[in-house]
Protein backbone atom coordinates (compact mmCIF):
# COMPACT_ATOMS: atom_id res chain seq x y z
CA UNK A 1 0.00 0.00 0.00
CA UNK A 2 1.49 3.43 -1.25
CA UNK A 3 1.57 6.59 1.07
CA UNK A 4 -1.80 8.39 -0.94
CA UNK A 5 -3.63 5.34 0.05
CA UNK A 6 -5.44 5.67 3.27
CA UNK A 7 -5.58 2.51 5.52
CA UNK A 8 -7.88 0.52 7.00
CA UNK A 9 -7.95 2.48 9.88
CA UNK A 10 -8.09 5.87 8.17
CA UNK A 11 -11.43 4.84 6.41
CA UNK A 12 -13.38 3.84 9.56
CA UNK A 13 -12.30 7.02 11.44
CA UNK A 14 -13.95 9.16 8.28
CA UNK A 15 -16.92 6.82 7.97
CA UNK A 16 -17.85 7.15 11.62
CA UNK A 17 -17.21 10.89 11.70
CA UNK A 18 -19.58 11.20 9.05
CA UNK A 19 -21.99 8.72 10.16
CA UNK A 20 -22.60 9.63 13.16
CA UNK A 21 -24.50 12.25 13.66
CA UNK A 22 -25.42 12.18 17.40
CA UNK A 23 -21.62 12.96 17.83
CA UNK A 24 -21.40 15.62 15.19
CA UNK A 25 -24.39 17.48 17.32
CA UNK A 26 -23.27 17.00 20.27
CA UNK A 27 -19.81 18.51 19.22
CA UNK A 28 -21.73 21.41 17.37
CA UNK A 29 -23.33 22.41 20.57
CA UNK A 30 -20.37 22.10 22.80
CA UNK A 31 -18.59 24.91 20.59
CA UNK A 32 -21.49 26.96 21.19
CA UNK A 33 -22.05 26.46 24.94
CA UNK A 34 -24.85 24.60 24.67
CA UNK A 35 -23.31 21.92 26.26
CA UNK A 36 -20.91 21.92 29.49
CA UNK A 37 -17.97 20.09 30.33
CA UNK A 38 -19.20 18.66 33.35
CA UNK A 39 -21.99 17.12 30.74
CA UNK A 40 -19.66 15.59 28.64
CA UNK A 41 -20.12 12.13 29.09
CA UNK A 42 -22.78 12.13 31.78
CA UNK A 43 -25.51 12.33 28.64
CA UNK A 44 -25.60 10.44 25.22
CA UNK A 45 -28.85 12.57 24.62
CA UNK A 46 -28.75 14.45 21.38
CA UNK A 47 -29.26 18.04 22.05
CA UNK A 48 -32.43 18.41 19.40
CA UNK A 49 -34.03 15.56 21.43
CA UNK A 50 -33.57 17.27 24.56
CA UNK A 51 -34.87 20.79 23.10
CA UNK A 52 -38.22 18.91 22.10
CA UNK A 53 -37.94 17.50 25.75
CA UNK A 54 -38.19 20.53 27.17
CA UNK A 55 -41.11 21.70 24.98
CA UNK A 56 -43.07 19.16 26.04
CA UNK A 57 -42.49 19.09 29.46
CA UNK A 58 -43.94 23.03 29.10
CA UNK A 59 -47.09 21.94 27.79
CA UNK A 60 -49.22 21.58 30.70
CA UNK A 61 -48.64 25.22 31.78
CA UNK A 62 -50.28 26.19 28.56
CA UNK A 63 -53.24 25.57 29.84
CA UNK A 64 -52.73 28.90 32.25
CA UNK A 65 -50.76 30.39 29.97
CA UNK A 66 -53.14 30.57 26.85
CA UNK A 67 -56.22 32.19 28.85
CA UNK A 68 -54.17 34.66 30.92
CA UNK A 69 -52.70 35.65 27.25
CA UNK A 70 -56.34 35.74 25.35
CA UNK A 71 -57.35 37.65 28.99
CA UNK A 72 -54.60 40.17 28.70
CA UNK A 73 -54.92 40.95 24.63
CA UNK A 74 -58.57 41.59 25.42
CA UNK A 75 -58.39 43.85 28.16
CA UNK A 76 -55.55 45.80 26.40
CA UNK A 77 -57.98 46.13 23.40
CA UNK A 78 -60.23 47.46 25.71
CA UNK A 79 -58.18 50.48 26.83
CA UNK A 80 -57.41 50.95 23.07
CA UNK A 81 -54.30 49.65 22.56
CA UNK A 82 -54.04 48.58 18.90
CA UNK A 83 -53.77 44.66 17.86
CA UNK A 84 -49.91 45.45 16.63
CA UNK A 85 -49.27 46.89 20.11
CA UNK A 86 -51.02 44.22 22.03
CA UNK A 87 -48.99 41.49 20.14
CA UNK A 88 -46.12 43.35 20.24
CA UNK A 89 -45.97 43.58 23.75
CA UNK A 90 -45.90 39.96 24.06
CA UNK A 91 -43.33 39.66 21.44
CA UNK A 92 -40.65 41.86 23.32
CA UNK A 93 -41.93 41.90 26.67
CA UNK A 94 -42.82 38.26 27.50
CA UNK A 95 -43.83 38.53 30.64
CA UNK A 96 -47.03 38.08 32.15
CA UNK A 97 -47.17 39.88 35.27
CA UNK A 98 -45.13 43.19 33.59
CA UNK A 99 -47.82 43.28 30.64
CA UNK A 100 -51.07 42.51 32.62
CA UNK A 101 -49.98 45.31 35.13
CA UNK A 102 -48.86 47.57 32.11
CA UNK A 103 -52.70 46.97 30.84
CA UNK A 104 -53.83 48.51 34.43
CA UNK A 105 -51.71 51.14 34.94
CA UNK A 106 -51.88 52.44 31.36
CA UNK A 107 -55.79 52.35 31.71
CA UNK A 108 -55.23 54.54 34.80
CA UNK A 109 -52.59 57.18 33.54
CA UNK A 110 -49.68 55.94 35.23
CA UNK A 111 -46.67 57.52 34.39
CA UNK A 112 -44.16 55.91 32.31
CA UNK A 113 -41.36 55.88 35.09
CA UNK A 114 -43.79 54.07 37.10
CA UNK A 115 -44.56 51.25 34.22
CA UNK A 116 -41.18 50.59 34.28
CA UNK A 117 -40.48 50.43 37.72
CA UNK A 118 -43.43 48.10 38.09
CA UNK A 119 -42.40 45.77 35.24
CA UNK A 120 -38.79 45.45 36.82
CA UNK A 121 -39.92 44.77 39.98
CA UNK A 122 -42.32 41.91 38.93
CA UNK A 123 -39.24 40.27 37.15
CA UNK A 124 -36.69 40.89 39.77
CA UNK A 125 -36.49 37.22 40.15
CA UNK A 126 -34.58 36.23 36.90
CA UNK A 127 -31.19 38.14 37.77
CA UNK A 128 -31.45 35.09 40.91
CA UNK A 129 -32.59 32.27 38.19
CA UNK A 130 -29.71 33.68 35.76
CA UNK A 131 -26.61 33.16 38.64
CA UNK A 132 -27.85 30.06 38.84
CA UNK A 133 -27.95 28.81 35.67
CA UNK A 134 -24.27 30.72 34.98
CA UNK A 135 -23.24 28.60 37.93
CA UNK A 136 -24.10 25.12 36.32
CA UNK A 137 -23.74 25.74 32.63
CA UNK A 138 -20.97 27.90 30.73
CA UNK A 139 -22.40 29.28 28.06
CA UNK A 140 -21.02 31.49 25.32
CA UNK A 141 -22.51 35.92 25.26
CA UNK A 142 -24.97 34.45 22.66
CA UNK A 143 -26.22 31.76 24.56
CA UNK A 144 -26.84 34.05 27.57
CA UNK A 145 -28.59 36.51 25.30
CA UNK A 146 -30.92 33.92 24.33
CA UNK A 147 -31.36 32.04 27.27
CA UNK A 148 -32.10 35.55 29.25
CA UNK A 149 -34.90 36.30 26.33
CA UNK A 150 -36.78 33.30 26.85
CA UNK A 151 -36.27 32.39 30.78
CA UNK A 152 -38.87 31.99 33.20
CA UNK A 153 -40.04 31.22 36.19
CA UNK A 154 -41.56 27.31 34.78
CA UNK A 155 -38.65 27.32 32.42
CA UNK A 156 -36.53 26.96 34.92
CA UNK A 157 -38.56 24.85 37.16
CA UNK A 158 -39.34 22.13 34.41
CA UNK A 159 -35.55 22.16 33.25
CA UNK A 160 -34.55 21.80 37.13
CA UNK A 161 -36.85 19.17 37.88
CA UNK A 162 -35.73 17.01 34.64
CA UNK A 163 -32.53 15.67 36.51
CA UNK A 164 -29.10 17.80 36.13
CA UNK A 165 -29.55 21.90 34.83
CA UNK A 166 -29.11 21.26 30.83
CA UNK A 167 -29.58 24.51 28.56
CA UNK A 168 -31.11 22.50 25.42
CA UNK A 169 -33.95 21.30 27.81
CA UNK A 170 -34.19 25.05 29.53
CA UNK A 171 -34.77 26.68 26.05
CA UNK A 172 -36.89 23.77 24.66
CA UNK A 173 -39.06 24.57 28.21
CA UNK A 174 -38.85 28.85 27.44
CA UNK A 175 -39.25 28.72 23.64
CA UNK A 176 -42.77 26.21 24.56
CA UNK A 177 -44.15 28.94 27.07
CA UNK A 178 -43.18 32.16 24.18
CA UNK A 179 -45.66 30.27 21.64
CA UNK A 180 -48.39 29.89 24.39
CA UNK A 181 -48.05 33.23 25.53
CA UNK A 182 -48.16 34.55 21.66
CA UNK A 183 -50.60 32.05 20.71
CA UNK A 184 -53.02 32.96 23.41
CA UNK A 185 -51.91 36.47 22.90
CA UNK A 186 -53.43 36.38 19.26
CA UNK A 187 -56.35 34.31 20.06
CA UNK A 188 -57.50 37.28 22.36
CA UNK A 189 -56.66 39.92 19.93
CA UNK A 190 -59.29 38.04 17.56
CA UNK A 191 -61.85 37.58 20.64
CA UNK A 192 -61.38 41.70 21.02
CA UNK A 193 -62.03 42.27 17.59
CA UNK A 194 -65.23 40.51 17.47
CA UNK A 195 -66.37 42.90 19.65
CA UNK A 196 -66.93 46.83 18.05
CA UNK A 197 -66.97 48.70 22.10
CA UNK A 198 -64.83 46.47 24.29
CA UNK A 199 -65.47 48.89 27.10
CA UNK A 200 -69.75 49.13 26.60
CA UNK A 201 -69.45 45.20 26.41
CA UNK A 202 -68.11 44.92 29.79
CA UNK A 203 -64.74 43.45 28.72
CA UNK A 204 -62.71 46.29 30.20
CA UNK A 205 -63.51 44.77 33.56
CA UNK A 206 -61.15 42.21 32.23
CA UNK A 207 -58.28 44.30 33.33
CA UNK A 208 -58.54 43.91 36.75
CA UNK A 209 -59.46 40.79 36.63
CA UNK A 210 -55.94 39.60 34.76
CA UNK A 211 -54.20 41.59 36.66
CA UNK A 212 -55.53 39.27 40.14
CA UNK A 213 -55.19 36.18 37.62
CA UNK A 214 -51.50 36.96 37.48
CA UNK A 215 -50.54 38.54 41.05
CA UNK A 216 -52.58 35.78 43.18
CA UNK A 217 -50.52 32.78 42.13
CA UNK A 218 -47.40 34.90 43.03
CA UNK A 219 -48.83 35.03 46.49
CA UNK A 220 -47.77 31.37 47.62
CA UNK A 221 -44.76 32.66 49.70
CA UNK A 222 -45.18 34.15 52.77
CA UNK A 223 -42.69 36.99 51.59
CA UNK A 224 -44.57 38.11 48.56
CA UNK A 225 -48.00 38.18 50.47
CA UNK A 226 -46.15 40.49 53.13
CA UNK A 227 -45.11 42.53 50.18
CA UNK A 228 -48.29 43.46 48.82
CA UNK A 229 -50.61 43.87 52.14
CA UNK A 230 -47.76 46.50 52.91
CA UNK A 231 -47.90 47.75 48.91
CA UNK A 232 -51.18 47.86 49.29
CA UNK A 233 -52.04 49.40 52.75
CA UNK A 234 -49.31 52.14 51.88
CA UNK A 235 -51.36 53.00 48.50
CA UNK A 236 -54.36 53.47 50.39
CA UNK A 237 -52.95 55.99 52.67
CA UNK A 238 -50.53 57.67 50.40
CA UNK A 239 -53.01 58.26 47.52
CA UNK A 240 -55.39 60.82 49.44
CA UNK A 241 -51.31 62.42 50.50
CA UNK A 242 -49.56 62.27 46.89
CA UNK A 243 -50.09 62.19 43.14
CA UNK A 244 -51.10 58.63 42.40
CA UNK A 245 -48.02 57.78 40.29
CA UNK A 246 -45.77 58.77 43.27
CA UNK A 247 -48.37 56.56 45.23
CA UNK A 248 -47.92 53.54 43.56
CA UNK A 249 -43.81 53.80 43.00
CA UNK A 250 -43.92 54.17 46.94
CA UNK A 251 -46.35 51.81 47.65
CA UNK A 252 -44.33 49.17 45.09
CA UNK A 253 -40.92 50.25 47.11
CA UNK A 254 -42.19 49.84 50.65
CA UNK A 255 -44.39 46.56 49.40
CA UNK A 256 -40.67 45.21 48.04
CA UNK A 257 -38.53 46.77 51.57
CA UNK A 258 -40.83 44.46 53.62
CA UNK A 259 -40.28 41.16 51.27
CA UNK A 260 -36.87 41.37 51.22
CA UNK A 261 -36.88 41.82 54.83
CA UNK A 262 -38.72 39.00 55.72
CA UNK A 263 -36.53 36.82 52.64
CA UNK A 264 -34.09 37.63 55.13
CA UNK A 265 -35.50 37.25 58.07
CA UNK A 266 -36.51 33.74 57.34
CA UNK A 267 -33.45 32.61 55.02
CA UNK A 268 -35.72 32.63 51.90
CA UNK A 269 -37.90 29.73 53.14
CA UNK A 270 -41.36 29.90 52.32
Amino acid sequence: MDGTTPSRVQIRAIVGVLTSREALERAMAEHAGLIDEHDRGMSHEPVWTAFVRGFVGMLPLWVGAIPTGIAYAVAARSIGLAPGETQLMSLLVFSAAAQVSAVSLLDAGTPILVLASTAIAFNAQLPLLGLAITSQIRMGWLSRLVTAWFLTDGAFGVAAGQGRLRLPILLGAGVSMYVAWNTGTALGILAGQAVPDPRRAGLDLLVPLAFLAVLVPLLRRRAALLAALVAAAAMLLLSSLVPNGVAVLGAGGLGSAAGAWWSRRTGGRP
